[in-house]
């Protein structure tokens, strides 16, 4: 009897595999680079990806690419792994950052490694693997010496000194960096970055912008705010000095400083870099910490510790009114801690919990911090601190494993 034709009679014969490999490898090998990427670019977490490219050179090779990484921090980005304290205080298990932060072990964050001056060199910021450090004179508000950094590669960027209109006092200063913006994704993207300084003089508002490309690369421009003026019509200088404004977030492309004194939250749009407004919830809120995250369809999320609690809120729509905010969800927390909120980074609102035990208890809990996050709304124990005070000012590290963070200057 003869045997059935091959259901495929046109189909090439498979080759056949070498001794040492699988069937399953012989596949992989001759996978395409786009399959492949579309492959590990469904891959949830940065723990997952830095597993995968042990796997192999060839998959190394494609992780460890700048424009997969930008692809892959777009869909997924990266998480909490630690607090810039010093010493720098990772996540630990069973947080699930836990494993992601270990990895940062021996990190130079201070950045000793740049040039020594007479005044130390101040950590102001860190954002997509960079750190700002800047050296501000005793008897200057505005900063002179600025670098950005990276950390983990040991490399650095000196800028020019942010300009300075000595006719004019300045009451504010706060430098930071800022995503590179632009919709292009050109070779050298990952190396692209700004720098921004808010000051506040006597009688406006301006923000210095620092660019590593584009028509201003390598020079400060200023950009100032037109409505300042209008907006605080009525209140003294002396109310608007450098404890009028709140810690700076970053939702939806703009950044955003609270500013209980006048009841509005300043916001700065990073792509047209225009200033504006938003009302801010009535008291009591404003007497609360607040931290502003991203919510659903461009709105802005609001969150604040009323004492063991974490009230959520969010900013009405155009359609409706954007000046209300709308009662969202009520976290418990426990009892046993007072709180601060230190920020937010990597999909996380980070919380610093501290002892708030009766007096007569001889044996005080250790302080902790809490993370939520902000997807789930889940509380989870991030890491133990010890007696470090205080941590609310402290700087969030979001990244990579540091086999999967290349250079970014």
């Amino acid at each position: 009897m003869a045997s059935p034709a091959p259901p495929f009679p046109d189909a090439p014969a498979a080759p056949p595999c070498s001794s040492d490999a699988s069937p399953f490898m012989e596949a992989q090998v001759t996978l395409p680079d786009h399959l492949t990427e579309d492959i590990l670019l469904r891959l949830t977490t940065a723990a997952d990806l830095a597993r995968a490219s042990m796997a192999g050179p060839s998959l190394r090779r494609l992780i460890a690419d700048h424009s997969f990484l930008r692809r892959f921090r777009t869909l997924h980005p990266p998480p909490l792994l630690g607090i810039l304290s010093d010493p720098f205080l990772p996540a630990q298990p069973p947080h699930p950052s836990a494993a992601a932060a270990r990895s940062l072990a021996g990190t130079d964050f201070s950045c000793s490694f740049l040039p020594s001056r007479e005044q130390l060199w101040i950590r102001h910021d860190f954002r997509d693997g960079r750190a700002l450090l800047c050296v501000a004179p005793d008897d200057r508000c505005l900063v002179t010496d600025v670098a950005v950094c990276d950390p983990l590669h040991r490399r650095y960027l000196l800028l020019p000194p942010v300009p300075q209109d000595l006719s004019d006092l300045v009451y504010y200063c706060e430098p930071f960096l800022a995503p590179a913006g632009g919709d292009e994704v050109p070779a050298d993207a990952p190396f692209r970055f700004r720098v921004m300084c808010l000051a506040k003089y006597q009688t406006q508002l301006v923000i210095f912008v620092f660019s590593s490309s584009g028509p201003h690369a390598g020079q400060w421009h200023a950009v100032a705010f037109d409505g300042w003026s209008t907006l605080v019509a009525g209140i003294r200088d002396a109310a608007l000095s450098s404890t009028a404004f709140g810690k700076r977030y970053h939702a939806h492309g703009c950044f955003c400083w609270a500013i209980p004194v006048i009841g509005k939250l300043l916001m700065l749009d990073i792509a047209t870099m225009e200033f504006s407004s938003v009302d801010l919830p009535p008291s009591p809120w404003s007497n609360y910490q607040m931290a502003f995250v991203e919510a659903r369809q461009g709105r802005l999320g609001l969150f604040a510790v009323s004492h063991n609690r974490l009230l959520y809120s969010i900013s009405g729509s155009i359609e409706d009114d954007p000046r209300l905010w709308l009662m969202g969800a009520v976290v418990p927390l426990s009892l046993d801690y007072a709180y601060d909120i230190i920020g937010v980074a990597g999909g996380y609102l980070l919380l610093h919990g501290y002892p708030d035990s009766p007096e007569s208890s001889f044996e005080l809990p250790e302080p902790d911090c809490f993370s939520l996050d902000l997807q789930t709304m889940k509380l989870e124990w991030f890491c133990e601190t010890g007696w470090i005070m205080p941590l609310k000012n402290q700087l969030l590290y979001a990244g990579f494993p540091s086999s999967l963070s290349p250079p970014t200057i």
